[in-house]
């Protein structure tokens, strides 16, 4: 008996010696903007998916901690950037609402966020809008990680200590029109598309989703030939100044 005991506190004084121990991180912290919200920097707000009665929407951008949390709130500022010779510039009080510019990332939290509210304004039907929120650096939460890219062969800038906000009314063909939306709607666009949304209560998100067929055949000819009645008694202009009109087998 005593033999086995000696074999097992052999073995577990062996397993202990061998086993491998990661030390704790221990160094400067950093601050960074959450890398799984966008694939670059820019995070784009697609109005066109959302009802046309939607003015307004919120943008959350999360800033991650890297490094240990600390026992007290750690400051930190950003800038709000529109530039006036970006043609694309957004302005406070018209694309978006003002927000703080001064942030704390808890005690105790690995995490913060930018609450934005933005604005759905007539000007983004001819031209996008854009602003840009930057980090500021502090000595307790440095730029210690981003991702890179890389603008030439010597050339790089880090992505993730800042976020575009790109907003647009862009709305993309359905993969599905081109198999029987052209006969039962017509010649596909975004405004025709937005209109027949609008009147028959379609999310548009769902309207143009291209990974599953959203409606039956079926669904779709009832839709052309109510739309096509519709636009008898409501006359609509299409994107291109003609009368919207819906596609042959609607209108028999």
């Amino acid at each position: 008996m005593k033999q086995i005991i000696y074999i097992l506190f052999l073995l577990l004084t062996f397993c202990a010696c061998n086993e491998e121990v990661i030390a704790p991180y221990e160094g400067d912290c950093g601050m960074y903007f959450d890398v799984q919200q966008t694939s670059l920097d820019t995070l784009r707000v697609a109005w066109g998916l959302k009802d046309s009665e939607i003015k307004e929407q919120t943008v959350n951008l999360t800033v991650r901690l890297f490094g240990d949390v600390a026992t007290y709130d750690r400051k930190f500022s950003i800038d709000i950037i529109s530039d006036e010779n970006d043609s694309l510039r957004s302005v406070e009080g018209i694309d978006y609402v003002k927000f703080p510019t001064e942030y704390v990332i808890p005690a105790n939290e690995a995490e913060t966020k930018i609450t934005v509210k933005v604005l759905r304004t007539d000007a983004l039907m001819k031209q996008a809008r854009r602003f840009t929120i930057r980090l500021n650096e502090t000595p307790e939460l440095q730029f210690l990680y981003s991702r890179t890219q890389y603008i030439d062969s010597v050339t790089s800038r880090m992505i993730d200590t800042q976020r575009v906000i790109y907003m647009n009314e862009a709305f993309p063909e359905p993969g599905w029109w081109y198999r029987y939306g052209r006969s039962i709607f017509g010649t596909w666009s975004a405004t025709k598309s937005k209109v027949i949304c609008d009147v028959m209560g379609i999310d548009r998100e769902i309207w143009v989703g291209n990974l599953v067929e959203p409606f039956t055949v079926g669904y779709i000819k009832f839709v052309g030939k109510y739309m096509h009645r519709w636009l008898q008694e409501n006359p609509t202009k299409d994107e291109d100044g003609e009368w919207m009109q819906m596609g042959p087998d609607s209108q028999v």
